[in-house]
């Protein structure tokens, strides 16, 4: 089995330049004799899950560090194996991403909540100066997810939840969405079974109805566009229906038609061709291209009628499709780490941990922050300013502009003055006006619930 795991991930790694395979046959070697005698709780031997994430990570071409960094991200917290002996055998990079994925060691007088959130708060911080971090931890939980079934149900469904809360978003967030979609799926179906079901059957019961619709647009498509294009159709997993139903979105958006063309241009020509060809439904259009809602996701989103249904319709470039299928995968080839990093995650972090010791309070603090449902409000300019959900006019002014925020007078919302503790919604237009005398105060501190926010009042009070 270990021999058979070996040859496939190696051949799948054949991106490697030979140095790097070297180096990576070093390094499985390496983890084989560290685990060697340890089992699963399926009793298979150990290290076929650090092969196996490892197997994840070489499917989306990620870099040596990380590949080795998966091979080798339980030696440490599992064997007798040190940093040090990590450092002196792969790099210094490897061994901070190790230690930012091994947990602290357990102490009887620390409850399981805090020892947890001890922990989280390690994975996050190493994760803020290298993302690669949190990548192999989603590797990580993505096979311990797949091989949940041999666990106890008591231990299935608090990890499924967790996986659910923190991972999902987390997915999200580094627009890793076919691994987001796989552990939501997975996770959905151990917490509520029945309702899983359920939800299922009624997906499989439109799928005709849908697919009726979209055979039809892609004739006229093919038909009367000159633009080249590829088309297809994709499925919102289980998960996200069930959610959708529930926040009231209506069921026809649980399917999507994808319109792929050349280039960035070719989108807006492309919609002027659906807009001809089919009805189209009021408010049904949003430019997600000109102005960015997940750096990961880009691309024009329109609402049509097609044989009697509402039907979803999104439009990308190759290139903007490609983004969208690698994911954080991509901005590591061609993007410096560090940038990566505050791009994904900003500076809730530091700024949740200038507020709080409490690993417990700081779990609380950056679980809302990072990994609630965001909303995305505007500057006058149309800036865009990413905040979550049940964010204030005062979040969005320190988000904005701090040195404004502490002078802020008044804010104006879609052009009409609110009070600062005003509720944002997604899509609000948002003004913040500011004279030349400090205007902060104790009680803003009521109105804010971003780590930014809070961390700015309190150091002026």
């Amino acid at each position: 089995m270990i021999n058979h795991l070996k040859e496939t991930l190696l051949k799948k790694t054949i991106f490697l330049s030979t140095t790097e395979v070297n180096q990576l046959k070093k390094a499985i070697d390496f983890s084989i004799a560290a685990h060697e005698g340890q089992k699963r709780k399926s009793g298979e031997p150990y290290v076929t899950h650090p092969l196996t994430v490892c197997e994840i990570l070489a499917d989306n071409k990620a870099d040596i560090v990380t590949l080795i960094s998966g091979l080798l991200h339980d030696v440490v917290e599992d064997t007798e194996i040190t940093l040090q002996q990590i450092s002196d055998n792969f790099g210094e990079e490897v061994a901070f991403i190790v230690d930012g994925l091994t947990k602290m060691k357990k102490n009887p007088s620390i409850h399981k909540e805090e020892y947890e959130a001890i922990n989280f708060e390690k994975l996050l911080v190493a994760s803020e100066k290298d993302i690669r971090v949190a990548i192999v931890k989603i590797a990580d939980r993505l096979h311990n997810m797949r091989t949940l079934a041999v666990k106890k149900v008591e231990k299935r469904i608090p990890y499924s939840n967790e996986t659910l809360i923190f991972f999902a978003p987390l997915c999200e967030r580094l627009g890793l969405f076919k691994i987001q979609q796989e552990i939501e799926e997975m996770g959905f179906h151990y917490l509520h079974p029945k309702t899983y079901g359920s939800v299922k059957k009624r997906i499989e019961n439109y799928l005709p109805i849908f697919q009726a619709a979209f055979n039809q647009f892609k004739n006229m498509l093919e038909k009367e566009s000159l633009i080249p294009c590829k088309v297809y159709w994709q499925q919102q997993p289980v998960y996200k229906v069930y959610s959708s139903l529930q926040e009231g979105h209506p069921f026809s958006d649980i399917f999507s038609i994808k319109v792929i063309t050349t280039g960035r241009m070719d989108c807006y020509s492309m919609l002027g061709v659906v807009h001809q060809l089919f009805p189209v439904k009021e408010n049904g259009f949003e430019d997600y291209i000109a102005i960015e809602k997940n750096v990961f996701s880009k691309y024009l989103k329109t609402m049509v009628e097609i044989e009697g249904i509402e039907v979803n319709i999104h439009i990308q470039s190759v290139e903007l499709e490609a983004l969208s299928i690698e994911g954080i995968f991509h901005d590591i080839r061609v993007s410096s780490l560090k940038g990566i990093s505050s791009k994904i995650l900003g500076d809730s972090i530091q700024a949740a941990k200038t507020l709080t010791d409490n690993p417990i309070e700081f779990y609380d603090l950056i679980s809302y922050e990072l990994f609630q449902k965001e909303i995305t409000v505007y500057t006058p300019k149309m800036d865009v300013i990413s905040l979550p959900e049940g964010s204030t006019a005062v979040d969005f002014a320190f988000a904005l502009n701090p040195e404004m925020a502490k002078k802020m007078s008044h804010i104006k919302v879609n052009g009409i003055q609110e009070p600062i503790h005003i509720e944002l919604k997604d899509l609000d237009i948002v003004e913040m006006i500011s004279g030349d005398e400090l205007t902060v105060n104790t009680i803003w501190l009521n109105y804010a619930i971003t780590a930014k926010a809070l961390k700015e009042i309190n150091e002026l009070l």
